[in-house]
C-alpha cells in the first residue's frame, strides 16, 4: 500500500511538471535525428505560413493551414512576429515521407514533400506546450530534426465483425493513426459473426442488433477521410475460412448445405467454410470483390486465409473431385489452389493480395504478401521466398491482450502483452535473414480483434498506450529508440489527452516501469 501511495505521488508530480512546463520536447514516434540546443523560440502573436518559391499543392496548403490554425488558436495576440517557411521543392530528401524541421530564434523552417510535410506538422503539433507562459507567449524548443520512417508499412487492424464501430469511431481512429505516423488501416470487414451488407448479397448482413454495416457512401466517405490523413485502407474479406456468416446467409456455398445454419454468436474456429469444390463459391466471392474494389483504391486486398479447418473438405465429394482433377496432394494444396485462384482474379483487376501466414501451407501464391501472425516463422519463410512481409506476431502486437497485471483489467482474450514488450519488439529478425532477405520485411502491424471490445471507450483502453509503442517501432530505427526516454514523455501525453482517451493505465505503466 505504501509503495502504491508513493507511486501515485510520483506520478502526480510528473503530471504537475508537465502541466506547468511551457516547452515540450516529446515527439512520438521519436525522430531519427533530433537535437535540441536548450533555447526556445517565443511566439507572441498569431502566425502565417509562407512557402518557399511560392510553390505548393492544395494538400500541402491544407497541411500548412492545420498547423497555422492550431497554433493561432493558442495565442491570443494577433500581431505576427515569427517567420514560418515551408519548403516543398527540396529533392535531397530520402523519400516522400521524409522531412526536416529547424526551429531557431529566427523562426520555423520545414522541408518535405507532400507526405513528409504532413508528418512534419504532426511533429510540430506535439512540440506545442501544454500552457502559454505568464506573458501569454508560446514557447517552442529550438531543435534540428531530420526524419524518415524505418518501414514503409506502419499498420493497425481493427475487427468490426465481432463488434461494430460507427463511422465516427473509425474516423477518429484514422485521425489518431495519422497523428502518430501510422499509414495503413487494415479493416477486417467479414468473419463468422457477421459480414458487411453488400448490395448484391443483402443477406450477408443478418440484422444482428449487436452489429451494423457500412453503406457504400459511408465507405467512400471514410476512404476519402483516410486519404486526407495519408492513411491507406486495406479491406479484408475472409476466405476460405471464417465463413459462417456467409454460409448461414447462402447455404449452397458450404460443402454440405443445411437450413439449420445460423450466424455464430460465440468466438472460435468453425468447420463450415467455403466449399472449394463448387464453382458458385468463386462466382460469389468474385462478385463480392467486384463490389468492394471500386470503393477501395488500395493496391492490396486482404483475403484472410487463416484458420480454415479441412474437416468438411475431406468429406466433401466436390472438394475431393477437385483435388483429383487438379492432381493435388491434399487439402492444404486445395487451399493453395483457392488462394491462387483468387489472387489471379485480383491481379487481373490490378490488385495484389495480402493473406495471413497460413497461405504458405500448400504453396504460396506467386504475388502474395504475407502477414505473419503465428510468430515470425511464416514471415521469415515468405521473405526467403522473396515475398513482401508484414510482421504482426500475436506475442508482441495483439492489442486484444491484457496490457497490465492489475486485477482491474477489463475482460479480454486473457493473454498479456505489456507496453514494454511492444516497444522492445524488433520486426526484422536479423539473425534469421540475410541483409537482402531483410529488405522483404516491409513493416509491422498491430491487430485489435473485437470479441471483447464492447464500446469505443474499451477500444481506446486497449489501444493506449501501446499505440505509442507501435508507432515508434514502426517509424524509429532501433539504434534511435530508448524506452526510458519514451516513457518519460507520458506525463505530457496524459495531460494533453486527459483521462477521456488516455485511460490507459498511465499509473500502472509507471508502476511496471519502476518495479517490474
Amino acid at each position: 500500500m505504501n509503495k502504491n501511495i508513493f507511486l501515485l505521488f510520483i506520478f502526480s508530480y510528473f503530471l504537475s511538471n508537465a502541466q506547468e512546463h511551457t516547452t515540450n520536447n516529446t515527439i512520438i514516434p521519436a525522430p531519427n535525428f533530433h537535437k535540441a540546443n536548450g533555447d526556445s523560440l517565443t511566439v507572441k502573436g498569431q502566425i502565417r505560413i509562407k512557402f518557399e518559391k511560392q510553390k505548393w499543392t492544395a494538400k500541402e496548403l491544407k497541411t500548412a493551414q492545420i498547423f497555422e490554425n492550431i497554433l493561432n488558436s493558442k495565442v491570443p495576440n494577433k500581431g505576427a512576429d515569427v517567420k514560418i517557411l515551408f519548403n516543398t521543392t527540396d529533392n535531397t530528401l530520402a523519400n516522400k515521407e521524409s522531412y526536416k524541421i529547424s526551429i531557431t530564434s529566427k523562426g520555423i523552417f520545414v522541408t518535405g514533400q507532400e507526405e513528409g510535410l504532413f508528418y512534419a506538422v504532426q511533429s510540430l503539433l506535439q512540440l506545442l506546450p501544454n500552457h502559454l507562459s505568464g506573458n501569454n507567449e508560446l514557447k517552442l524548443p529550438c531543435v534540428e530534426i531530420e526524419d524518415q520512417p524505418r518501414y514503409s508499412y506502419r499498420g493497425l487492424q481493427l475487427d468490426v465483425s465481432r463488434h461494430f464501430f460507427s463511422t465516427a469511431v473509425i474516423k477518429d481512429l484514422i485521425s489518431q493513426m495519422s497523428y502518430y505516423k501510422l499509414n495503413n488501416f487494415h479493416w477486417h470487414l467479414t468473419d463468422d459473426q457477421v459480414g458487411n451488407k453488400f448490395e448484391r448479397f443483402p443477406r450477408f448482413f443478418d440484422g444482428n442488433p449487436y452489429g451494423g454495416f457500412y453503406t457504400q457512401e459511408e465507405i467512400k466517405d471514410i476512404v476519402q477521410y483516410a486519404q486526407e490523413h495519408y492513411v491507406n485502407i486495406i479491406p479484408e474479406i475472409e476466405m476460405p475460412g471464417h465463413a459462417s456468416a456467409a454460409v448461414a446467409a447462402y447455404p449452397n456455398l458450404a460443402c454440405f448445405p443445411s437450413p439449420d445454419f445460423k450466424v455464430i454468436e460465440s468466438w472460435g474456429v468453425f468447420e463450415d467454410v467455403f466449399c472449394a469444390g463448387k464453382e458458385e463459391t468463386f462466382v460469389f466471392l468474385q462478385d463480392v470483390l467486384d463490389e468492394i474494389l471500386p470503393l477501395f483504391p488500395s493496391t492490396y486486398i486482404h483475403i484472410g486465409g487463416d484458420e480454415c479447418p479441412k474437416t468438411k473438405w475431406k468429406q466433401c465429394p466436390n472438394c475431393q473431385k477437385r483435388i483429383k482433377e487438379l492432381g493435388l496432394k491434399d487439402e492444404h494444396e486445395l487451399q493453395s489452389y483457392f488462394v491462387k485462384r483468387m489472387e489471379k482474379y485480383l491481379n487481373a483487376n490490378g490488385r495484389q493480395i495480402f493473406g495471413w501466414d497460413e497461405i504458405l501451407e500448400g504453396g504460396l501464391a506467386p504475388n502474395a504478401a504475407v502477414m505473419s501472425w503465428r510468430g515470425e516463422s511464416g514471415g521469415i519463410s515468405a521473405a526467403k521466398q522473396k515475398h513482401p512481409v508484414i510482421m504482426t506476431p500475436e506475442d508482441y502486437v495483439y492489442f486484444d491482450h491484457n496490457q497490465g497485471y492489475s486485477l482491474q483489467e477489463p475482460l479480454s482474450v486473457g493473454r498479456l502483452t505489456t507496453l514494454e514488450e511492444v516497444y522492445q519488439y524488433n520486426p526484422t529478425p536479423s539473425h534469421d535473414l540475410t541483409p537482402e532477405e531483410q529488405l522483404y520485411i516491409k513493416g509491422v502491424q498491430a491487430n485489435l480483434w473485437s470479441e471483447y471490445l464492447t464500446s469505443p471507450a474499451k477500444l481506446n483502453y486497449m489501444l493506449y498506450p501501446r499505440l505509442f509503442a507501435l508507432a515508434e517501432i514502426a517509424w524509429t530505427k532501433t539504434e534511435n529508440k530508448n524506452y526510458n526516454n519514451f516513457i518519460s514523455g507520458f506525463p505530457f501525453l496524459y495531460f494533453y489527452y486527459g483521462r477521456s482517451r488516455f485511460v490507459c493505465n498511465a499509473y500502472q505503466v509507471l508502476r511496471q516501469y519502476h518495479f517490474q
